[in-house]
């Protein structure tokens, strides 16, 4: 069994919320966001604020309130990967170029969001043309009908490669209304691993070509674990965020050394699904959710899971670093502080 093992923190002099977005290579800068005040905030690796700005207000430098994905590029620029344009700036945050995305994204996860990996000049995602009718994407054949799998050149600006969803993929074999139907993606040890939200399985893909070349089975604990029945689209009035609160759906996927490691939130038993929505008091409702909607975590090594089970803490995965917002078997500190900390963790 390996250990979490805190390698780094940060601590940074800010009231308010920040969320990681991307951290250069050497780690020597970060890029967070306040979605509140619409605010990018640049620090250091010593926490200081190295600069503050808006980008939401109209400007030479505007791209708007949603954005995808931020990355830093080995050049020293910033990608914006926003709703409908690609954003290029300079480490300052001022605008060098824009182009129209020439196809469209498909997920609902902004700012940021969980759909897209860059690497260098390429762009994995999850897209379809901008030929399609609109109309069409709200047919439970859709998903399976389109090459959603996409790796895109920005220098040649073309396409490399595109790809179908698997069909093992509970959306396919299971056609319906899901929440989101964009993978979590990464690369490990040169190869692309997606894990879709309502899906027990990690797909091993060879990057940029995208050739299937292995699924992994993750056969999540049946007392925790509860899989999503999707809504037909004709009948569908809007139930699919509470079908997700009451099964189970992935968060995560994150790599670290050697390791592989998934996140998934507990489900609520039917029987007490039933008390919930009926006789249940607010605050009963409260203690139902902090019993049973809870975090798990698989560990998985050479396609083979090693460890399943509860921690009490909320991982996240951006640039490439496993980290939280407060130490492993420790308390969360729910009043407001002074300052926002982030603790880096390796899997050892």
């Amino acid at each position: 069994m390996p250990e979490f093992v805190i390698t780094d923190s940060l601590f940074i002099d800010y009231l308010g919320q920040l969320n990681m977005v991307d951290f250069k290579e050497d780690q020597s800068e970060y890029l967070l966001y306040d979605r509140q005040r619409k605010e990018f905030v640049r620090v250091n690796n010593k926490g200081n604020i190295l600069q503050t700005k808006n980008l939401s207000i109209d400007g030479k430098d505007y791209f708007g309130t949603q954005y995808f994905s931020i990355n830093y590029l080995p050049n020293n620029q910033l990608l914006f990967v926003g709703s409908g344009h690609f954003f290029w700036y300079d480490r300052e945050l001022n605008l060098i170029e824009k182009k129209e995305i020439p196809f469209n994204i498909k997920s609902i996860y902004f700012s940021p969001g969980h759909v897209n990996l860059v690497q260098e000049q390429r762009l994995f995602t999850h897209a379809y043309s901008k030929d399609i009718n609109e109309a069409s994407t709200e047919r439970d054949e859709f998903l399976s009908s389109h090459p959603f799998l996409t790796v895109f050149d920005f220098k040649e600006e073309k396409f490399i490669s595109q790809d179908y969803i698997p069909k093992s993929v509970q959306m396919i074999k299971s056609p319906g209304k899901y929440l989101d139907s964009a993978p979590f993606s990464l690369l490990h040890n040169e190869e692309l691993y997606l894990l879709f939200a309502n899906s027990p399985e990690i797909y091993r893909f060879s990057f940029p070509n995208l050739e299937l070349m292995e699924t992994i089975e993750l056969n999540p604990g049946k007392s925790t674990y509860s899989q999503i029945a999707p809504l037909p689209f004709e009948n569908y009035e809007g139930g699919t965020f509470e079908m997700v609160f009451e099964n189970s759906a992935y968060f995560g996927l994150f790599s670290s050394n050697e390791y592989l490691l998934t996140g998934y939130y507990g489900a609520i038993p039917s029987d007490v699904m039933e008390e919930y929505n009926s006789t249940a008091t607010q605050e009963e409702k409260t203690i139902i959710k902090e019993k049973y909607k809870i975090p798990y975590y698989q560990i998985i090594k050479e396609g083979k899971k090693l460890w399943e089970g509860h921690l009490d803490i909320q991982f996240k995965n951006q640039g490439g670093r496993l980290f939280a917002d407060h130490k492993l078997n420790q308390p969360k500190v729910e009043e407001e502080l002074d300052y926002i900390p982030f603790y880096f963790y390796e899997l050892r």
